[in-house]
């Protein structure tokens, strides 16, 4: 029961920063890179993950205090397996940003520039809390091996989305940077089809990783 309630506050926290932080960005008191005001803030997928996160964060306290009440016995598989895609969907947030934008933006923003305001919530300490969250305290039943196809969908959903935007745009070939804001389509449009499947492999591989240290926690 220790466990339920450590996860009950956690995700409770968790549901309120992922309202803060948006509320933060769109406040637009604190520039940066890769932020913006408004309802435009939603064309990031750092954004979407993190207030998808949020949602089900606030939907699995709800039901660990169900849980903590003793009105049901565990989550349920719902709940776990739509976790496992949130909690994908932040950290494929934060290694990009780690691995690929502070890396291609520093020169010109300067170091840790990603790391700055809002975007220390959004792209490092949400995603971070999620992960300690699920794979420490959410002890699942075993979510079987298939469902880690479930973790893609965030980003296939979002990935229509901004493809379909860049092809809108793209003249000659090229995008321009104001339209594929995540530079991921700078050697023009030709590199989807090796952007596309890293993108989809990257994650799923994230989506494993997390299946598998939840798994572990629950073998002990």
């Amino acid at each position: 029961m220790k466990r339920f309630r450590i996860a009950y506050i956690l995700n409770l926290c968790l549901a309120l920063l992922e309202v803060l932080a948006p509320i933060w960005m769109s406040s637009g008191l604190v520039g940066g890179v890769l932020t913006t005001s408004g309802a435009e803030m939603f064309k990031f997928f750092t954004i979407d993950s993190n207030v998808l996160m949020g949602v089900i964060a606030l939907f699995t306290a709800l039901q660990l205090r169900q849980v903590i009440r003793g009105q049901r016995e565990d989550l349920s598989t719902a709940c776990y397996v739509w976790y496992l895609a949130g909690t994908v969907g932040v950290t494929l947030t934060m290694l990009v940003t780690v691995f690929f934008l502070e890396p291609t933006m520093a020169p010109q923003f300067g170091l840790f520039a990603l790391f700055a305001g809002s975007n220390f919530l959004l792209h490092l300490f949400n995603p971070l809390l999620a992960i300690v969250t699920f794979t420490v305290f959410e002890k699942t039943r075993k979510i079987p091996f298939r469902h880690t196809l479930t973790g893609i969908v965030p980003m296939v959903l979002y990935a229509v989305f901004y493809l379909a935007n860049c092809m809108r745009h793209a003249v000659n070939g090229m995008v321009d940077i104001a339209y594929d804001w995540y530079g991921f389509l700078a050697g023009g449009v030709k590199t989807v089809w090796i952007v596309i499947p890293v993108i989809f492999l990257f994650t799923w591989l994230i989506s494993i990783a997390l299946w598998r240290l939840n798994r572990r926690k629950t073998e002990k």
